[in-house]
């Protein structure tokens, strides 16, 4: 039951809608070679999902200086295999109620727009009222805020939804309740 003074859901995408982990390690571990940076063995999985961003940057020995570059490169070898990816078993179920309650919901996710739309479309997840997609990998918040301006809402009428660190901490700075999720990334 969502309380009466909500009036938007914004969903991360990446580990929270679609179940891309595995296909972003296997990404992860063909770019290494090209920017120069450490792979990610099975092994270091586990280990990995408890560490924030900026932990596995550190870890992983990534040029941060080519982050952008990366996360561009990630993007376009995502989109080769994104309508072969499943969504989080059971969000389909939970996403038709939310939209019966006439809540407006939405996506902001650092990866592109094409990503998403070609996912959703492969999935016949099409229930979503926008797709804001930002090229800041370390600031969400700044998503946020602007998703707040252009749909003329307040912090305490959102829910955001997520499952990673950096999501709880962009909504916090922004004032937004957040909801994590307790499967995805980390």
């Amino acid at each position: 039951v969502m309380s009466n003074n909500i009036k938007m859901l914004i969903f991360d995408f990446d580990g929270t809608i679609a179940d891309t982990f595995m296909h972003t390690m296997k990404i992860t571990n063909i770019l290494s070679d090209e920017f120069k940076f450490k792979k990610v063995h099975y092994h270091e999985i586990d280990f990995l999902k408890g560490k924030t961003l900026q932990q596995i940057i550190k870890h992983l020995n990534v040029p941060v200086l080519k982050i952008p570059s990366i996360v561009a490169k990630a993007r376009s070898e995502l989109l080769k295999d994104i309508e072969n990816i499943e969504p989080i078993e059971g969000l389909e179920k939970i996403l038709e109620l939310i939209k019966q309650a006439e809540v407006q919901m939405g996506i902001l996710t650092t990866n592109s727009r094409e990503n998403v739309e070609k996912f959703l479309k492969a999935n016949r997840m099409e229930t979503f009222d926008f797709i804001h997609s930002t090229s800041r990998v370390l600031g969400k918040n700044h998503g946020l805020r602007k998703l707040m301006q252009q749909h003329n809402v307040k912090a305490d009428e959102i829910l955001y939804v997520g499952d990673e660190t950096r999501d709880i901490e962009a909504a916090k700075k922004e004032g937004i309740k957040v909801i994590a999720v307790t499967w995805g990334y980390n």
